[in-house]
């Protein structure tokens, strides 16, 4: 009598109102949700500066790598063009072009030729600013330093003559 398909049939519709039943047990009478209310907003003040944080993590991590990539293009474009005129002159010119269009704070910037060899090199040091510069934390022995003021990012690039 169990095989039969009628009896599967109730078996099925009881194991719904079985989970049905246990569902409306699970929901909380209104007087005790009100205890859990400012459960959010507690979360939400333990977790936002950790987010905050990050964010601006991202940020300045975003503007330092377009700091290095600024002073990388500018290298080796006053590099190349220095290789391809045979002139350290006009690939400073460049360089110094290059280092203005990107609006870098630039510390130096040389191109000469390599000794003894067909090529040019490119030294370029710039500062990078963060935003929250100078941040540190005080202690009874001093403030310990987490982010410097500024820093200095270098790149150097040599470019080989390719054409006589």
């Amino acid at each position: 009598m169990a095989d039969t398909p009628s009896s599967k049939h109730c078996e099925g519709i009881s194991s719904v109102i079985r989970n049905t039943q246990a569902k409306a047990q699970a929901v909380r009478p209104k007087h005790q949700r009100a205890c859990h209310r400012g459960q959010n907003l507690v979360e939400l003040v333990l977790t936002l500066p950790f987010v905050v944080v990050m964010l601006f993590f991202i940020i300045e991590l975003g503007r330092a790598w377009m700091v290095y990539e600024g002073a990388k293009m500018a290298a080796r474009d006053g590099a190349y063009t220095a290789s391809i005129y045979h002139n350290a002159k006009t690939g400073q010119t460049q360089l110094d072009n290059k280092l203005s269009a990107a609006g870098l704070t630039v510390k130096t910037a040389t191109v000469s030729q390599v000794p003894n060899q067909h090529a040019y090199q490119a030294d370029v040091t710039v500062t990078f600013s963060p935003f929250f510069g100078s941040l540190s934390i005080p202690t009874i022995s001093g403030p310990i330093s987490i982010i410097p003021s500024q820093f200095d990012v270098t790149y150097k690039a040599i470019t080989d003559v390719s054409v006589y």
